[in-house]
């Protein structure tokens, strides 16, 4: 039987972090809650006596424009929303502190940036970094990853986690699902060492990893026994980039990128059902993505993520729900704008995809090798 994270608070939704600890499957709650739009109804100052979580759940849905806010995009919307709605009816969730409520998105300086801090009953306190939202801006910030370091996503992350660690007292979480993930990474590998010692544990949920290595760092080093990295059995997002910490493999009920939604991801109790390791299409998949992205420098990297969001954008759509809605009622808009790029932009968008193509056909014999010892 599949059992989920709304199971997991209607069973143990009646005992608060006061009398059983903080896991996994909190950290990933409190992931998912980062992506509700709390504009206007969490703070942005971190006082230990901020709004609870049920207070923040009602005004809400009670907003006059409740509508707009639960427009969460394409990946897991109406999920966002039970989820809210069942936390703030548990006592385990419901007298959490909510505080230092940010979301910066800047199309100027492609980023796109959102947080808050849970204040729990035994005096610790939760980061909870948003992932990539539905905003054509937000992906971008993660394809620049590829090429550089730091994105400014990830100076605002360490940024925040600074403030928390100087203005509120008690133990520090950190959390994050997608580009949350690797910003709680970020974070706590970058913080200064007196708020390293604060951490009691970071929760990287199917993030990106790096475009360089950071496990070699002194730095990393240091917070790396700390850090729980989860990814589905087909993880395509959380072996992106350089990812080489160890990671567990967590089992869901979907396919392909729809592994992403954590809404999929399998419990046992108070943990998640666990795998070996990733499935043979995963295993694919990680090493088509890394041999693909070895094989283009640094600018080569940049201007095809470059071109590539031009193409995106040349429909003046801001979000993925808007291009795919334009792209679905007016596909020949969709091809002129693809013609309508400048020949250098379609060449360099053209060479990579075909790049990736020639490096996916050359994995894909393990597939076939595999699919034929699975008949046999």
């Amino acid at each position: 039987m599949d059992v989920s994270l709304f199971d997991y608070i209607k069973w143990r939704g009646d005992l608060t972090f006061d009398k059983v600890f903080f896991n996994e499957i909190d950290a990933i709650i409190f992931s998912m809650l980062s992506y509700i739009n709390f504009n206007g109804i969490v703070s942005a100052d971190f006082n230990k006596n901020g709004i609870t979580l049920e207070q923040a759940a009602n005004d809400f849905f009670y907003a006059e424009d409740v509508l707009k806010r639960s427009d969460t995009g394409l990946l897991f919307n109406k999920e966002l929303l039970e989820l809210l709605k069942l936390c703030a009816s548990s006592a385990r969730f419901k007298n959490v502190q909510l505080c230092g409520f940010v979301d910066s998105t800047d199309i100027a300086k492609e980023k796109q940036f959102a947080a808050f801090t849970a204040v729990l009953e035994d005096g610790t306190n939760v980061v909870a970094f948003r992932g990539t939202d539905d905003s054509i801006v937000g992906w971008k910030e993660d394809f620049n990853m590829s090429f550089t370091t730091p994105v400014p996503s990830q100076k605002d992350a360490l940024a925040y986690v600074k403030d928390v660690a100087k203005q509120l007292p008690g133990k520090i979480r950190i959390a994050g699902h997608s580009k949350g993930g690797n910003l709680s990474v970020f974070a706590a590998t970058f913080c200064p060492d007196k708020i390293k010692r604060r951490i009691l544990g970071v929760y990287n949920s199917d993030g990106p990893g790096f475009e360089y290595d950071i496990t070699q760092l002194e730095e990393f080093r240091q917070i790396a026994d700390k850090i729980h990295t989860f990814i589905p059995q087909t993880s395509i997002v959380g072996v992106l980039l350089e990812h080489e910490e160890d990671y567990i493999v967590v089992k869901s009920n979907e396919n392909g990128i729809m592994q992403h939604n954590p809404f999929s991801w399998q419990l046992d109790g108070p943990a998640f059902v666990t795998l070996d390791k990733l499935s043979h299409q995963g295993q694919i998949i990680d090493r088509t993505i890394k041999d693909w992205l070895k094989k283009m420098d640094k600018i080569q990297r940049e201007k095809f993520v470059d071109a590539l969001f031009e193409l995106l954008t040349s429909s003046d759509a801001k979000t993925f729900s808007e291009l795919a809605e334009i792209w679905t009622k007016n596909p020949a808009g969709a091809l002129r704008s693809l013609l309508s790029l400048d020949e250098e932009t379609r060449h360099i968008v053209w060479k990579a995809l075909q790049q990736l193509f020639k490096t996916a056909r050359h994995n894909l014999p393990m597939l076939s090798d595999f699919l034929n010892r699975s008949h046999t």
